[in-house]
């Protein structure tokens, strides 16, 4: 029995992927391109050394539509960024900056513009590579050997197989009519087509690596560490400054933030008797204590404990009358407008100016609500009851040092004269800073007004209704 004979494997004759005809110069490539285009071909390219000039028009390219999809990213991009910053600074944590309106178009008009920028330029960059095929690892017209000298001083115009009017011997007898260089015929690339295995392994342990930072990121974010974090920049973790509250070395009293030297006064600003500007009358200041002395000292220059070279004892050895007096003098001073609850706040204990000294308007009363919430309400809450958004950042941290800010309505501070209230805005107290640089006098008397006004609504009763609405309000207590 005879063994059957094997086949020889025939070759697959590769494939046909159209004609790439060569030309000396851009001219004759023109002229080429345009007979092409008036033929009907439109699936061609050409490929020349430098920029033809004509070239779109010879091969009947019509305009990409790149630039619209770019439009409508834009947008999106612009949608994305009005979208987050209405949402973050005006829904989701709202926050007085600068003064500036929870909603201001013009403040968010610097990130709307960069997210339009990115998002076009992303869509661009990647929009292109789509409509141009890419990334393609090979393309036929490389199995040409001449093609190489496209770089150089050749000029190639390539008519592709999968054209609806493509014909082979059509195609070629066209571009041989254009009297080219060389014609040949494009075939597929016999390389192999399997992409390399290191490769593929490659990308892929470079994926997998990827994850790995974010995997710290997150987990450094989400747990508690008792050492310090990881610095990458180590200028901006560690600048050569001193923060305000800080302490150094510099000065003998350790205190970074400097205080006014003692005794300056700027050129057209000596306000030291004027009540307007103190909070307290100077001229009744000989009535004080020597202790409510040094307190007034140092809430106006600087923190310090008194002094023990003090002259204490020429000033405890005045008579008493005169401390008498000064007390006598204090009770005949009109009474504060507002109610006295609470004895007032622990201090020095000064002759506080009980009345404005500015005319009490509705005009006053806006410009003091506009200053309490650009520059108090962070703390002290818009409704001054404590609960402002730093506050309340603070508790959710939970990080144990923080004392919470005083409440406005405190019968303690609402025992305070308007002047004592002025003092402590104009001087700081406690953990509080002064506002005397932010704040000018009518504004600090303003705030002032405004506090009060808080503190009225808040503790009214009803001898503050006018009288012609006074039945309305019994009337609906008796509902109640």
């Amino acid at each position: 029995m005879s063994a059957k004979k094997t086949q020889p494997a025939v070759a697959e004759k590769p494939k046909s992927y159209g004609w790439m005809s060569e030309y000396v110069d851009e001219h004759s490539l023109l002229a080429a391109s345009r007979k092409v285009r008036d033929s009907g071909y439109t699936k061609t390219d050409a490929y020349t050394p430098f920029p033809v000039h004509g070239i779109d028009e010879a091969l009947g390219i019509k305009p990409t539509i790149l630039p619209f999809i770019v439009l409508c990213m834009g947008f999106v991009g612009l949608a994305a960024a009005a979208t987050m910053e209405i949402w973050m600074n005006a829904v989701s944590y709202p926050y007085i900056i600068s003064g500036k309106p929870m909603l201001s178009i013009p403040a968010f008009i610097p990130v709307i513009f960069e997210t339009t920028v990115l998002f076009s330029a992303f869509t661009t960059f990647f929009a292109m590579w789509g409509l141009n095929l890419l990334p393609r690892f090979s393309n036929p017209v490389f199995t040409n050997p001449r093609f190489d000298r496209v770089t150089n001083d050749r000029f190639f115009l390539h008519v592709d197989s999968r054209d609806k009017y493509f014909n082979r011997e059509s195609v070629r007898e066209l571009l041989a009519g254009t009297n080219p260089e060389s014609l040949e015929e494009v075939v597929e690339d016999s390389t192999p087509s399997k992409f390399p295995t290191i490769i593929w392994m490659g990308l892929a342990t470079l994926l997998v690596g990827s994850f790995v930072p974010a995997t710290i990121i997150a987990n450094m974010r989400a747990s508690n560490d008792e050492y310090p974090r990881w610095h990458v920049f180590f200028d901006m973790d560690f600048q050569p400054k001193k923060k305000a509250q800080s302490t150094t070395t510099i000065f003998a009293d350790g205190r970074t933030s400097r205080p006014q030297v003692p005794g300056t006064v700027a050129r057209g600003q000596l306000e030291e008797q004027d009540p307007f500007y103190l909070g307290y009358d100077p001229t009744k200041i000989a009535g004080i204590t020597p202790a409510n002395k040094v307190l007034l000292v140092s809430s106006q220059d600087e923190p310090k404990a008194p002094s023990l070279d003090a002259p204490v004892e020429d000033e405890a050895a005045k008579p008493a009358k005169e401390t008498e007096k000064a007390n006598d003098a204090k009770k005949e001073e009109p009474a504060t407008t507002a109610p006295a609850a609470a004895p007032a706040a622990a201090g020095p204990n000064l002759p506080w100016v009980t009345d404005f000294p500015v005319a009490v308007s509705s005009d006053m009363l806006v410009l003091g609500q506009k200053k309490f919430e650009i520059y108090c309400s962070v703390c002290h809450g818009v409704g001054g009851d404590g609960d402002g958004l730093v506050h309340r950042r603070a508790e959710q941290l939970q990080q144990g040092y923080w004392l919470p800010p005083t409440s406005l309505h405190d019968p303690r501070i609402r025992g305070q004269e308007v002047g004592n209230i002025f003092f402590t805005i104009s001087n700081g107290k406690g953990k509080m800073a002064n506002y005397a640089a932010v704040l000018t006098p009518k504004e600090r008397w303003a705030v002032v007004m405004y506090i009060r006004a808080l503190q009225r609504s808040r503790n009214a009763d009803i001898q503050d209704v006018p009288v012609d609405q006074r039945a309305k309000i019994e009337e609906v207590k008796k509902a109640d």
